[in-house]
């Protein structure tokens, strides 16, 4: 058995972990990043429509809208400077009939109440201009939403933390974690089992977050939520079909509906769906789910080829609050509740934890200073 000592375990090498680490390495602190799998990304963070979002939709003073707009601007400016591949194709949110206009209107006095800027309603007829192919009412433009490559992204982050002396450990899985004299002891299984002991412990392990925390000896089990697993499906068309702009429908009850994402090579995919799932590594895509996205696309994609529509990937999300969607928030639980110094759980990071993930990453550390 081996045993390390290093200033900061963060455990979770998805956008967020990798943020986290990269943030806290540059400031000079050791850092150690645990991933349970055989490399960075391989879970929620790569299985996502990749998009950089607004900030529009979330309850205002919320975490979601907070760090999505901080985010965002972060975001741009990491990859204009790192050179990660992404594109501000702006987003287009459609009304398909005239008694979704006063939703549109609703979604643009939230985003503004949020702080993103530049928001505007275009007609029909402007819709018509800069996307031919897209059919609605009326529309919202969001100039501050894009496009990202997040494995280039989370490759630059890996490269960073490595730069900075950091290091990534690939499966290697967090048995138990415990906290005594100011130190965690962290148990972790691999090919050889491993006991590191660290100052400072970062739970950020996305959809086995709660999982993870219900293994520290002491944190009080009524602080650990619940995670509930939503999967996402998306189907996709290997061709260029002209269109340039995110292209949104008016959310349902669960998520953001069925919406169409450019890629950076032109072709476009369509997603997520919404189901709850009891397991959450089942990414086979539900094939029969097919004619559901085809009858949504349609509303705002009428010349649809179905027959050019193909299965692609699925994803699935860490939800901690089931109910109500408009309460769904992120969770960065610190020690003015569980009471353990220096130990951060972050539960319930789905969507938009991507766009957040330098903004949230930020916060962490200045939470730990």
């Amino acid at each position: 058995m081996s045993n390390y000592k290093v200033d900061t375990v963060v455990i979770g090498a998805g956008a967020v972990g990798l943020a986290i680490a990269e943030n806290l390495s540059k400031s000079g602190r050791e850092v150690l990043v645990l991933e349970s799998e055989d490399n960075f990304g391989k879970i929620t963070s790569s299985r996502n429509s990749g998009v950089i979002h607004a900030g529009i939709y979330y309850s205002e003073n919320s975490l979601k809208s907070k760090f999505c707009v901080e985010g965002n601007k972060l975001l741009y400016n990491y990859c204009k400077k790192n050179h990660v591949p992404y594109e501000n194709t702006k987003k287009l949110i459609v009304a398909t009939s005239n008694d979704q206009i006063a939703i549109i209107d609703n979604i643009k006095i939230q985003a503004e109440k949020n702080g993103v800027t530049k928001i505007r309603k275009i007609s029909q007829k402007e819709v018509q201009k800069i996307e031919p192919h897209i059919f609605c009412q009326e529309a919202l433009l969001v100039p501050s939403s894009g496009i990202i490559d997040a494995i280039a992204y989370m490759r630059s982050l890996v490269g960073k933390i490595e730069e900075c002396g950091g290091m990534l450990a690939f499966n290697s899985k967090v048995i138990k974690s415990s906290f005594s004299n100011n130190k965690f002891i962290v148990q972790v299984s691999g090919k050889e089992d491993t006991i590191i002991q660290c100052n400072q412990l970062i739970n950020s392990a996305g959809l086995f977050a709660s999982q993870v925390a219900s293994r520290i000896e002491g944190l009080d089990k009524k602080y650990i939520p619940e995670t509930f697993f939503a999967k996402g499906n998306y189907f996709s068309i290997n061709k260029d079909l002209g269109i340039r702009h995110l292209v949104y429908p008016i959310p349902n009850e669960h998520s953001l509906g069925i919406h169409l994402t450019p890629e950076l090579d032109y072709s476009v995919k369509f997603g997520p769906d919404f189901e709850w799932v009891n397991d959450p590594k089942n990414y086979k895509v539900d094939i029969n789910k097919e004619k559901i996205f085809i009858n949504e696309i349609k509303k705002y994609l009428p010349d649809l080829d179905p027959n050019s529509l193909n299965p692609s990937y699925a994803g699935i999300r860490p939800i901690i609050e089931k109910k109500d969607k408009l309460k769904r928030d992120f969770i960065i639980q610190t020690d003015t509740i569980h009471s353990i110094p220096n130990l951060i759980n972050l539960y319930g990071i789905d969507s938009p934890g991507l766009t957040s993930s330098l903004a949230i990453a930020k916060y962490v550390k200045e939470i730990l200073d």
